[in-house]
């Protein structure tokens, strides 16, 4: 029986109904539901994609994955009216350039269908392979094979046996492999009919056609339903007419009414236009035309062996098998008028299927004596003892109750059957291929204990009223049982399944799959390629612990299916190619059980965020998560022996090459690697998304792997961090391989939209080689450090937007990060946003730094960033390794709100060696330099930086030159971020200190010994233009003369912090003040414009230059006053005059009384401070 089924089933009568006008309808249906997802599938074998072809489409078929030679098979043109030519090769509008080397290929489930408005085609030289259904259902007329096709397949007539107007095949005189003859299309020599067209006029030779007389075989539907052909004459030659399996030679020519075969033929006869073999035992063909109402098969003939002998005929109503003692499987089909079929004791022999798609059939009779076989009072055929229920009439009303001695269900038993509820009894132990096709079940129970163990044969296909099914528990083999269930919803695996495999493709078609259900325990093992594909309303799945392996596509384009899990005691072992490509998963923890994940497993995943990778997955395919925009993270489990990960980026063990990026991670600003890399692998970027728009490649890196950064169209910045140039010949640039696309294969051109920086010292060397020099190349640029003269600083771009900080020279005491830098580009102004601090970037600092100022709003700082003498050595194998010496920076001061979210260390899970800041030449000690912040911003800075919570403060006591101190109640002061003295007053409830500038223009006073006085009255910044009703807050850059209003001098824990108020910009009025910042300063001065410089507490007037004024001071700078003048500076700090409560009457009428500090009144005040008028008064 297994060996007839290979023959005979599968695709038999399902293609017969192909031809029904209601097959033909619900297959289009079921083509337009497949072709939902042909687009996101991922490039596996099998896969479709459907390109426009001018206002319709062509859907082709994956039939060669390969990188180096993929292939399409053409499916079906749609849309489209006239001729169609068929291109030669197809892009696939991405990065694959596909070669067309095959038409058809398909099989009933496949979108075969032509449209019929195509009415020609014309093959490119590349076509090789005609296979079946290829132009089904056109239009075409003639057909021209080019002189490529060397190959038509066992089953192409399949195909041309659809093409309903097609008059001739013609074949290029080139061709190697076939002929054709007044259109008949044969192999070289005549040696085998390959295809008489459907519709070739044979009205000219009296409706008669002559096979060669050369020829020996007669292919698979050589003979088509040829209106015209009546007469079909067979020559000598001949030894093989096909009849071993569906289609057969000829099995639907229903105009042909004979077939003479010729006498010296030594392997068939005939007898009145039938066909039978050479000893007249074996009924080998009836003609479906055959006009006669009735037929008995000749004395003599014991066997009709060959499915489809008798098929198509709508003219016989009666068959009389006299002496025939066997039938084979399917021998009888589509015979319209019988409604009545008689078994003779004598036919003690019939193959499942043996009679089937009889609209008509009422009943089966068997005679009584038969030995074999019985029927029942409902006409139903069954063996003798009625344990195998054989054939169920189609034309019976009514529901059925199957008999309790059936154990078995033959195949296509109940084909189209008129029947609504279906109970499987738990005795059944076999159900045969397509046994309830089409039937009207609504409701299907299996009885337990149930003994099926395989649905795998079709066997509820095209049930369209089924919506519900719980599958027996003693099912092991789940196949396609149900495919074709279009309205099929939920499927219900019972508690104790013995489910160990579902087998390929096994919902095909059921588009409305929403739920399968595990409602406990089950021995699932296996999920086979495309099982669950195309399932678009599947919601979720819940792995069993016991399945050890996805297949390809097995979830393929299920983009409902938001969430997948696994058990803990997971045994799963692999996921196959593209396993749940295009799916809706979110996040997936990979089973720890899992050693593989195929290519393209996770493609087009839209909205999958997050994959976590077990210790024992050590084969990766680097196409896994391909176009999967939105992922941020695979993290991988560091008990890895293959793989690492840092920041979600998959790299080898060793952190040497990069894997996978997730495109997720990329950023506007830009986008990091960690340096550790020397390699960027094959298809690292693929596809990054529109967000990927520029990428930092680090220092070590000299190669960059296939397909690195194809598809990135919007990619517009490379900057390479490199040491050296990576040549061109580490790059790939193979034809479907390419790193960078060239826009000859895919449309993309990386080099018209992408400009690449480079160290400016590698420029001329990239300009040389013949792959960068097609790339718009840019050096990094140098700009005047702040206080210099001198181009210091290294910028190089990481976007359009943003600039690394590389490097600086400047000779400085503290230096200064700008939030921003402009440069020339192309003799155009531009300015970038400083967002990133360089790895090593102070390694060559002026020892006189010893101070940084980051006011850039930086989100990443570089290893060893600001270590400025660091230790680098080349092994022998031509490794090189760097460590920390020292640092001559003491302290970095951040003004910015926000902790930079990326320090180059934990981000890139560095050594310690590699840290930002210096701590030690271990790097495991503690920070020893301390890291200044805002107050409020403290505890941010705390947590986003925890290795450096305590080097963080936010109490400044100097500029790690010299300490901040005040010991005469004055001072100076000058910085280049805004501070603020009050915070000090708030914790301690001391030491107030006021920030004075001038408030009012200098005015003469009376003379005191005799030479005039200058009035200098210097009012509280807040006053001028600082921060309303704080005297201590003093604006970047502003001088200042700072007074302790209630001490004498400053305590040695004073402090003073960051201002909070710099999101402001401030315009201090009338002062005098000169400050000094970034680094001692030259102060010129001359007799006619002194200068007035704090010394002790005391303003002294210089009158010569002052060279190496002390940086962070402030110097007075009054303009042009008469030689020997007295200067006042007179303060306006009204109760700090320590005088305020003396009775305002007493001395009222004199006013040039003085008193000193102590309230004691002076008649000859001396250098010093006193008190006149109620005001302080300096005599310098």
């Amino acid at each position: 029986m297994r060996e007839k089924q290979n023959k005979f089933g599968r695709r038999a009568v399902l293609r017969m109904a192909l031809f029904t006008r209601l097959m033909c309808l619900r297959t289009a249906i079921l083509l337009v539901m497949m072709m939902g997802g042909i687009a996101a599938k991922a490039y596996v074998v099998g896969n479709y994609i459907k390109m426009p072809y001018g206002k319709g489409y062509i859907t082709y078929r994956v039939i060669d994955a390969s990188v180096s030679s993929p292939k399409l098979a053409v499916y079906n043109v749609r849309g489209v009216k006239g001729t169609v030519t068929i291109p030669g090769t197809v892009f696939d509008g991405k990065d694959v350039n596909f070669k067309v080397t095959q038409i058809g290929g398909g099989d009933d489930n496949s979108p075969i269908r032509w449209d019929d408005t195509v009415t020609g085609v014309i093959l490119p030289n590349t076509i090789t392979t005609l296979s079946n259904y290829c132009f089904a259902f056109s239009s075409i007329t003639s057909l021209t094979l080019p002189a490529s096709v060397t190959t038509v397949t066992s089953w192409t007539n399949v195909l041309f046996g659809r093409c309903h107007k097609l008059k001739e095949i013609l074949v290029d005189a080139h061709n190697p492999s076939f002929i054709s003859d007044n259109g008949v299309l044969y192999t070289k020599g005549h040696e085998e009919l390959v295809c008489v067209p459907v519709n070739k006029d044979f009205s000219s030779t009296g409706n008669c056609f002559t096979i060669n007389s050369n020829t020996k075989k007669i292919r698979v539907d050589a003979m088509g339903d040829n209106p015209t052909l009546q007469k079909l004459v067979v020559p000598a030659s001949v030894s093989d007419m096909y009849m071993e399996r569906w289609p057969t030679f000829a099995f639907n020519p229903t105009a042909l009414k004979e077939i003479d075969v010729d006498a010296n033929n030594s392997t068939y006869c005939s007898i009145d236009g039938v066909v039978y073999s050479k000893d007249k035992k074996k009924l080998i063909y009836y003609p479906a035309g055959k006009t006669d109402a009735a037929f008995k098969v000749p004395n003599g003939v014991t066997s009709i062996p060959y499915g489809f002998a008798i098929c198509w005929n709508k003219n016989l109503k009666s068959i009389d098998f006299n002496q025939v003692e066997s039938v084979g499987e399917y021998v009888m089909s589509v015979c319209h008028y019988l409604k009545e079929i008689r078994i003779p004791k004598t036919l003690t022999s019939i193959g499942e299927g043996a009679f089937t798609m009889f609209w008509r059939l009422e009943k089966f009779v068997v005679d009584p004596g038969n030995p074999n076989y019985s029927s029942d009072v409902n006409g139903v055929l069954f063996n003798k003892d009625k344990t195998q229920l054989l054939a169920y009439p189609m034309a019976r009303e009514g529901e059925y109750t199957l008999p309790n001695t059936v154990t078995q269900i033959g195949k296509q038993a109940f084909l189209h059957a008129k029947i609504t509820q279906l109970t499987i009894p738990s005795r059944i132990t076999y159900i045969g291929y397509e046994a309830f096709r089409a039937t009207k079940i609504k409701t299907l129970t299996f009885e337990e204990p149930c003994h099926i163990t395989a649905l795998n044969n079709r066997e509820f296909l095209w049930c369209y009223d089924l919506k519900t099914v719980t599958l027996p528990k003693s099912l092991i083999y789940l196949g396609i049982g149900f495919s074709g269930c279009t309205n099929l919803e939920t499927v219900n695996v019972p508690d104790g399944s013995q489910l160990k495999v579902i087998l390929r493709g096994a919902f095909v078609n059921c588009g409305n799959l929403t739920n399968f259900n595990f409602l406990g325990s089950c021995n699932l093992q296996t999920i086979e390629r495309n099982a669950f594909a195309d399932m678009t309303k599947l919601k979720e799945f819940n792995f069993p612990a016991s399945v050890t392996a996805i297949g390809a596509n097995a979830f393929g384009n299920t983009p409902s299916m938001e969430k997948v899990t696994f058990k803990d005691n997971s045994t799963i072992i692999s996921f196959g190619e593209g396993a749940f490509s295009n799916s809706g998963i979110k996040s997936i923890k990979i089973p720890a059980s899992v050693k593989s994940i195929g290519k393209e497993a996770f493609k087009n995943c839209n909205v999958l965020e997050r994959v976590d990778i077990p210790a024992v997955c050590t084969d990766i395919h680097p196409e896994a998560f391909k176009f999967d925009s939105k992922l941020v993270n695979i993290n991988v489990d560091a008990a890895n022996p293959k793989y690492s990960s840092v920041q979600g980026i998959l790299l080898s063990k060793d952190k040497s090459e990069l894997l996978i990026f997730p495109p997720g991670k990329a950023r506007t600003d830009f986008t990091l690697l960690p340096p550790s890399i020397t390699k960027i692998g094959n298809y690292a970027f693929y596809e990054g998304g529109n967000r990927f728009t520029n990428i930092v490649i680090p220092a070590k890196v000299n190669a960059i792997g296939i397909r690195a950064f194809g598809l990135n169209p919007a990619l517009k910045t490379v900057t390479l961090l490199c040491d050296e140039m990576i040549p061109g010949s580490r790059i790939d640039q193979g034809e479907n391989t390419m790193s960078f696309d060239n826009g000859k294969v895919a449309a993309d051109d990386a080099k018209s939209h992408i400009t690449v920086y480079v160290r400016k010292s590698l420029l001329d060397k990239y300009k040389s080689d013949p792959f960068w020099k097609n790339f718009t190349l840019k050096p990094s640029f140098t700009v005047k450090a702040e206080g210099t003269s001198a181009a210091t600083d290294e910028y190089i771009p990481t976007s359009p937007t943003t600039v690394d900080f590389l490097s600086t020279t400047a000779d400085v005491k503290t230096f200064v990060l700008p939030e921003q830098v402009k440069t020339d580009e192309g003799g155009t102004s531009k300015t970038y946003k400083v967002g990133l601090i360089g790895d090593y970037a102070f390694e060559n600092a002026n020892e006189h730094m010893k101070e940084v100022v980051v006011k850039a709003a930086v989100d990443y700082i570089g290893a060893m960033a600001f270590v400025t003498k660091t230790k680098r050595v080349t092994a022998a194998n031509g490794q090189s390794t760097i460590s920390p010496v020292s640092t001559t920076i003491r302290q970095v001061i951040f003004t910015g709100n926000t902790p930079a979210t990326s320090l180059s260390q934990k981000n890139f899970s560095l050594g310690a060696a590699f840290s930002e800041f210096f701590r030690g030449t271990s790097g495991t000690g503690d920070c020893e330099q301390k890291i200044y912040v805002k107050k409020s911003k403290l505890s941010d800075y705390k947590a986003a930086w925890s290795n450096y919570a305590k080097a963080l403060d936010y109490k400044i006591q100097g500029d790690g030159n010299a300490a901040f101190k005040i010991n005469r109640k004055y001072g100076t002061f000058a910085r280049e971020f805004d501070t603020d003295f009050s915070d000090y007053l708030t914790q301690k409830h001391a030491v107030k200190v006021a920030a004075f500038v001038a408030g009012t223009p200098i005015l003469r006073g009376s003379g005191d010994y005799g030479k005039s006085s200058y009035h200098v009255r210097m009012t509280s910044v807040d006053l001028k233009g600082g921060v309303n009703g704080n005297y201590g807050y003093i604006p970047a850059g502003t001088g200042v003369l700072l007074k302790v209003l209630d001490k004498e001098s400053t305590p040695a824990d004073f402090y003073y912090t960051i201002g909070e108020h710099d999101n402001m910009s401030y315009s201090i009025t009338e002062n005098v003040m000169k400050g000094v910042t970034v680094n001692d300063a030259a102060v010129n001065a001359s007799p006619g414009s002194p200068v007035y410089v704090m010394q002790d507490g005391m303003f002294r007037k210089a009158e010569t230059p002052v060279n190496g004024f002390t940086v962070h001071k402030a110097y007075a700078k009054l303009g042009s006053l008469p030689a020997g003048a007295k200067v006042t500076f007179v303060f306006d700090d009204g109760e700090a005059t320590g005088i305020e409560n003396i009775d305002a009457a007493e001395d009222s009428e004199k006013q040039d009384v003085w008193y000193n500090l102590n309230g004691q009144r002076v008649s000859r005040p001396e250098h010093g401070v006193y008190i006149r008028n109620g005001k302080k008064v300096i005599i310098k």
